[in-house]
Parts: C-alpha cells; sequence; structure tokens
C-alpha cells in the first residue's frame, strides 16, 4: 500500500483551516500532518514535518505567503499549493514565480462553493504529489552556442502552458520587443477567477499590451491575447476570433488554439508548448508542423513540470526543443505582417 501524501496546511484564518481538514478528511490517502497560522510557522513546521505537499494563503502575517515559498524552496524544498482569493491573484503568480507549484481560488458561490472546491482540493493534491521533487531549473540556457533554427515568417504565433506556465510566459515576454510584427496567442491552464491577475502579472513584465480575447476580435501585430475566465480561444479562418466556454470533459484548450491557427495561418502559423502536466497542446502543435508553420517545445530540462513537452516532442510535433531565452530569440527573428486575410493552405 502507498503511503499517503503528508501535507501541511498553512492559512491565518482558523476557519479555513478547519473548513480545509474537514474536506480532506474523507480522502485516506492523504494526511494532515500539521496546521500553520502564517507563513514563519509554516516554514518552521515545513522542517520538522517534511511534508509532501504544503497549502499556503498569500496574506498572512508575519511571513507572507511569496516571502514564505522562497524561503520554503530554498531551506527544504516541498511541492507548494497556493490556495488564495481571486482578489490576490497577482501576489498568488509571484508565489509561482517563488516557487509554488500551482494556485487554486478558495471557495465562493461563484465558482462551485465548498463542495466542488473540496473535489478540486483533493485531486490537486493528488496531481501535484505525483510531480517530482526536485530543485527548481532555470527557464533559461546556461551560456552555450545559439541554436540553429529554421527561419520563416508567420502571422500568428500560440503558446502553451499549464504548471510551472506564468514565470516561463513572463520570462518569454519579457524578452520580445514592442515592434513585435504579429499577434501572440495564450492558453495557459489558470483557475477561474484569475485571468485578471496573470493579465496584470504579464502586463507588467512585457513591453507588449496583454489583451483578453472577445468573440469577433481581429489580432493585431504586436498584442498578446488570452482568454477570458473558464474559456478557450480559437482564431477563424475569416481572421476574427472565437470564444467558448471550455468543455468540462475536455481540457485542451491548447489543442484548440494551436489547431484553429493550423487551420487560418497554415504554413504562417507558429506555436511552441511550455512546461506543464498532461498532453495538451501535442496534437495542435502537430497540425502546425504539417501545415508547414514553426513548432517548437520547451526543453524538458528547463521545465517545472516536462510532461507536456515531451508529449509534443514523442509525437514528432516540434522541429525544436529550446530554453526559453533561445525560444524568445527564435520569435524575434520571425517576421511578417498580419495580412488582411489570414493565409490557409488546403
Amino acid at each position: 500500500m502507498n503511503k499517503p501524501i503528508k501535507i501541511l496546511l498553512a492559512d491565518d484564518s482558523p476557519t479555513m483551516l478547519k473548513m480545509f481538514s474537514g474536506l480532506l478528511a474523507p480522502a485516506s490517502d492523504i494526511r494532515i500532518a500539521g496546521t500553520a497560522q502564517d507563513g514563519a510557522e509554516a516554514l518552521t513546521l515545513a522542517r520538522s514535518l517534511k511534508p509532501d505537499l504544503i497549502t499556503l494563503d498569500v496574506r498572512m502575517p508575519r511571513m507572507d505567503g511569496i516571502e514564505a515559498s522562497q524561503r520554503i524552496m530554498t531551506e527544504v524544498p516541498s511541492r507548494i499549493l497556493v490556495i488564495s482569493g481571486a482578489v490576490d491573484a497577482e501576489m498568488s503568480f509571484r508565489a509561482l514565480q517563488a516557487g509554488a507549484l500551482e494556485v487554486m481560488p478558495k471557495p465562493t458561490p461563484l465558482n462551485g462553493g465548498i463542495s466542488s472546491f473540496g473535489t478540486q482540493l483533493i485531486s490537486t493534491i493528488r496531481s501535484m504529489a505525483g510531480v517530482p521533487l526536485t530543485p527548481r531549473r532555470p527557464i533559461i540556457a546556461p551560456p552555450g552556442p545559439p541554436p540553429v533554427l529554421r527561419g520563416g515568417r508567420v502571422n500568428g504565433f500560440g503558446l502553451v502552458a499549464a504548471t510551472g506556465g506564468p514565470p516561463a510566459l513572463a520570462m518569454l515576454l519579457s524578452l520580445l520587443p514592442p515592434t513585435l510584427p504579429y499577434p501572440v496567442f495564450i492558453a495557459q491552464h489558470v483557475s477561474v477567477g484569475f485571468t485578471s491577475g496573470l493579465r496584470q502579472w504579464l502586463s507588467a513584465a512585457s513591453p507588449l499590451p496583454i489583451e483578453v480575447a472577445r468573440t469577433g476580435m481581429r489580432p493585431q501585430a504586436g498584442y498578446v491575447y488570452l482568454p477570458p475566465d473558464g474559456h478557450q480561444m480559437q482564431v477563424l479562418m475569416s481572421g476574427e476570433m472565437l470564444v467558448e466556454p471550455i468543455s468540462p470533459l475536455h481540457g485542451t484548450l491548447g489543442d484548440a488554439l494551436l489547431h484553429s491557427l493550423a487551420r487560418a495561418y497554415g504554413n504562417r502559423a507558429g506555436g511552441a508548448v511550455l512546461t506543464g502536466m498532461g498532453s495538451d497542446g501535442a496534437t495542435g502543435l502537430l497540425a502546425i508542423r504539417r501545415a508547414g508553420g514553426l513548432a517548437f517545445a520547451q526543453s524538458p530540462d528547463s521545465c517545472v513540470v516536462p510532461g507536456m513537452p515531451e508529449a509534443a516532442l514523442r509525437n514528432g510535433a516540434a522541429e525544436s526543443s529550446l530554453a526559453v531565452d533561445g525560444m524568445a530569440s527564435a520569435l524575434r527573428a520571425l517576421s511578417g505582417p498580419l495580412p488582411t486575410v489570414p493565409l490557409h493552405r488546403s
């Protein structure tokens, strides 16, 4: 029998701690090793308990969740799940940059309430427990010769990411010029309520304007587009964007985006699959490559979780495997103004 997943809960609200404990009680494979009411106490208990996973709020006295994430990952590395309100979304993404793996929202009537939250919490803990606990990998490559890349022109470029994606996206976008001659589309797996915080956080890192897509909007060169909360985004052959709710049965927002780019732009489509669990983006990236477009994957050794890039590499979808700085170099080298009518190769 496998050992139970040992977790440490940290929140400055005793009510929240009691609720978390009650919601996790039915899960026989999860054991609560301890609770903390601030980041400093969480750090102390992490040293002694060596939990498999730690949940952290971001706003706590003495030491907030951002500093606690930094200190824990430096002194006693553990898988960290940030549980916060949507109002603290920007702080939550800073915690991801500091070393946390995932972020999920506290329960509200708008996101399904306590029962739905409990189911999601148990599922997320089980998924995160399977992530290898290794030192945080650098998302840029060590000095060396630049990769030899096939040049080309793109009319739109799609980025797909999940676990570990926000810091990688922030780094990548920070390295792109404000005069980028094509639009960038992002499919980042993120909890409902956190898109606005992700947009703010990426805007602080990037010289490019970040917009939330709407159905009927025409993408503009030099802009970055995110789908609204709970939605996926596609580009139609007419050149307009289509925004639809994500199917609860499929969670393949990355594949939906990349397949649409392959159809709309043909051999002037571009795409990349970044860090994350699962395989989202692999079939969409393959469609771009088969259309003659440019297809990259983040190098697995630079990923927080390499599952998604490895899936893209296994099925032959990616022509190059690059760390984030190498990918930024490739995107800077691409050129080609957005045409009035998107190119399509049948």
